[in-house]
């Protein structure tokens, strides 16, 4: 009798289970998206931040100014002696407004230094100082007002392109610019500014700087009106009156706008 046969041996074993290959690209997207995701959060962490601290700056810079809040005053001048640039332009704003020759003087130090760092208000205040003489000096500084009116205004600030319209329109230790004027005068009219709607609207009406064109002027002499605009309301109130820029000749109008102007110089639109 035969021995059992024993069992046939396979010559193949089982191959070893292999882990999971994960693809480089993937594990790269991955942290790229989540570092996307935590600079994201930071951001916003930061404009928060950035945010309250503005409105804590801005709060300090009312209570100093209508209050004479005192301990604002000081927040707001260890701010500024911190190196935070907005405080450096409100504490700057806020002296410069004081009556006492030192002060306005210690006002315009803290301008200039947060205007050089790029605070767009710094650089307008002090330019506008400059042109109307509101430095400690009680001086005009036409160079300053240049510099740094032109700054601001580049940078958007509307009030800072009215008064660059100003200058290049008065020349100010320059060659008068009309063209230049009423391209500033264009820009501050766009975001509102009366003032320079009144000054587009005798640009156009005179063609000074742009090409004449009286229904333009008419266009501006009444936007600034609907603002209270005292000397566009008369302009218009006396073109209805002689049949100018034209409009046909309307006593009723002509009182209308006459009536108009009166109640608006009780509350006349202010310039920036």
């Amino acid at each position: 009798m035969q021995a059992n046969a024993m069992p046939a041996v396979s010559s193949h074993r089982s191959a070893p289970r292999r882990g999971i290959r994960i693809h480089p690209m993937f594990v790269a997207a991955t942290l790229a998206v989540a570092v996307a995701t935590t600079g994201v959060a930071g951001a916003a962490v930061w404009r928060h931040q950035s945010e309250t601290r503005q409105t804590e700056i801005a709060q300090w810079q009312r209570l100093a100014t209508s209050v004479a809040d005192a301990r604002a005053l000081d927040r707001l001048q260890q701010a500024a002696s911190a190196g935070e640039t907005s405080a450096q332009a409100a504490l700057g704003e806020v002296l410069m407004v004081r009556t006492e020759v030192a002060t306005r003087a210690d006002g315009e130090r803290w301008l200039r230094a947060a205007a050089e760092k790029g605070n767009v208000r710094a650089q307008f205040l002090l330019g506008k100082a400059a042109m109307l003489g509101g430095l400690a000096s009680g001086r005009t500084d036409a160079p300053l007002a240049w510099q740094w009116l032109d700054a601001a205004a580049r940078t958007g600030d509307v009030g800072a392109a009215y008064y660059l319209g100003l200058l290049y329109r008065g020349g100010y230790g320059r060659e008068v610019d009309s063209a230049r004027a009423a391209r500033w005068f264009q820009v501050a009219a766009d975001a509102g500014v009366p003032q320079a709607m009144f000054l587009l609207a005798n640009a156009y009406r005179e063609g000074n700087g742009v090409i004449r064109d009286e229904a333009r002027a008419v266009s501006w002499y009444e936007a600034a009106g609907e603002r209270a605009h005292p000397a566009s309301l008369q302009a218009l109130a006396m073109a209805y009156r002689n049949g100018e820029l034209g409009l046909a000749q309307d006593e009723a109008q002509y009182q209308q706008h006459m009536a108009e102007a009166a109640h608006a110089l009780k509350h006349p639109a202010l310039n920036p």
